[in-house]
């Protein structure tokens, strides 16, 4: 093979991004039908930045108390359902919020809502419209009435109430196929890998701050993984000034520059020549000495603090000319939401709650910092909502629940319509018309339809959001108006 034929196919395979996340191999040869999609794929219709940065809460967050009804009628009806607010001493079962604890906002419409008090420091962004919430929001075939779900005469989620097959349905945006092994995020990188050309060809446009996940994955995308320290460098073969490792290192550099056969042995000289492009782009863009480093405050060992802090010094980075890409998504998690027990106890639910939002606001104030408030939206997903009633000492696995978006407000040139509660929020009430069996809510809202809005505001194309969430059909309004 002739070094022009060559470095060709190493192009080819870099744009279709399958690479090594976190360093090792975890893709396989290209197969026709993903060549196809990825010659498919053209630049994003809208010019300049864009990165989204999807949250994972992890276990069912209990959001009808992370914002909760202020209007005094809603409230007592939460209360009640809720048995009362909860007291260590006096009312232990008690899973609610006194009225007076609530931080108070108001919604651009006039009404009054209730922050949980750990979510104090997501007050000045709802204030400003740089933050909004998604109400009853979760996994849905099509839409279904209490009165289809009690007979069964409509199409159900699968497995609902299941950690892990709810998690997988939000990650794949859709809830009805069982067999998919591509994520929305990896399907939209799939159609939007182009967008990056003339950049970093061989970093995917799906990065990971907290391993490898179906959220990312698409038919020729891979996410690339790294820590919050970031990339991590290959052991004994960096040094430049070390004899033995500067041998080593052109060992195997000269090793991956071969051609071979099989053609699958060639194939994965390629992906590592390709991490190891990576990692030393990426540790030099993020070296403080470049201008990598970022001066916002975080809060201290902890770990989604961390994971943002790191995004926002790779959002500053990747718009620079080392790695100069124009859509980029983003994965990061908190985990302990699975409160089945002590969930009202200090140190649990509310700690959880608290270390998201500082960890939002920090991550705001750092992205004001690098020029990106506007060019960045960043959501959070989590496997389901919790029983409004307590199972003794603490909530069970429910269905429709609450996830926030934040970004630059849309009044002041940004992409969100933020200090509004957008959706249905449902009467908090154990019997009501949206509740089943304990308090859980039947969602207003689809997964593929919250999602779907995300996608078409980076750049897929309309003409492709139905492939990209298979069942968005279904839905009389299939991308919703919170991003502008």
């Amino acid at each position: 093979m002739d070094t022009h034929s060559r470095n060709s196919r190493r192009q080819f395979i870099a744009r279709l991004g399958t690479l090594l996340a976190g360093g090792a191999a975890v893709a396989t040869l290209p197969q026709l039908e993903l060549v196809g999609r990825a010659l498919a794929a053209s630049p994003a219709a809208t010019p300049g930045y864009r990165a989204a940065v999807c949250i994972f809460l992890l276990g069912g967050n209990d959001s009808f108390n992370m914002l909760v009804p202020h209007v005094r009628e809603e409230h007592d009806v939460y209360l009640a359902s809720r048995g009362g607010v909860y007291n260590a001493s006096s009312n232990s079962q008690g899973l609610g919020l006194a009225r007076d604890a609530l931080v108070q906002v108001t919604d651009t419409a006039g009404k009054t809502w209730g922050l949980h008090p750990s979510c104090a420091p997501l007050k000045p962004l709802f204030d400003r419209g740089e933050l909004g919430f998604m109400a009853n929001v979760g996994t849905l075939v099509q839409p279904v009435t209490k009165t289809e779900y009690l007979a069964r005469s409509r199409r159900l989620p699968q497995a609902l109430y299941s950690h892990n097959d709810q998690q997988r349905l939000w990650m794949r945006g859709e809830s009805e196929l069982a067999s998919s092994t591509t994520g929305w995020g990896g399907r939209c990188a799939d159609r939007l890998e182009f967008a990056n050309a003339g950049g970093l060809a061989t970093l995917p446009p799906t990065i990971s701050l907290s391993g490898n996940n179906l959220f990312q994955t698409g038919s020729a995308t891979t996410p690339y993984g790294m820590g919050s320290g970031g990339p991590v460098a290959l052991r004994r073969f960096t040094s430049t000034t070390n004899a033995a490792e500067r041998i080593r290192r052109e060992a195997l550099e000269a090793m991956l520059a071969r051609s071979y056969t099989p053609i699958m042995q060639d194939h994965y000289a390629v992906l590592g020549e390709g991490t190891m492009q990576i990692s030393d782009t990426l540790r030099a863009a993020l070296d403080p000495a470049n201008g990598g480093e970022i001066t916002t405050a975080f809060p201290a060992n902890e770990s989604l603090a961390s994971q943002l802090r790191m995004i926002a010094r790779m959002i500053k980075a990747s718009r620079g000319s080392a790695i100069n890409h124009s859509r980029q998504i983003y994965y990061a998690t908190l985990g302990g939401f699975d409160t089945h027990d002590n969930q009202m106890a200090e140190g649990s639910h509310a700690r959880l709650l608290a270390r998201l939002s500082e960890g939002l606001s920090a991550f705001r104030d750092a992205l004001a910092e690098v020029g990106a408030l506007n060019d960045v939206v960043t959501f959070t997903m989590s496997d389901f909502g919790r029983t409004l009633n307590s199972n003794g000492n603490g909530t069970d696995h429910a269905w429709g629940g609450v996830q926030l978006m934040m970004g630059g407000a849309s009044t002041a040139g940004g992409p969100l319509r933020g200090r509004r509660v957008h959706g249905a929020y449902p009467l908090l009430e154990l019997d009501g018309p949206q509740a089943v069996e304990r308090g859980r809510m039947i969602p207003t809202t689809s997964t593929n339809q919250f999602s779907a809005t995300f996608a078409r505001w980076l750049g897929v194309p309309d003409s492709d959001l139905a492939t990209v969430f298979p069942g968005l059909g279904n839905f009389d309004r299939p991308v919703l108006d919170f991003l502008g």
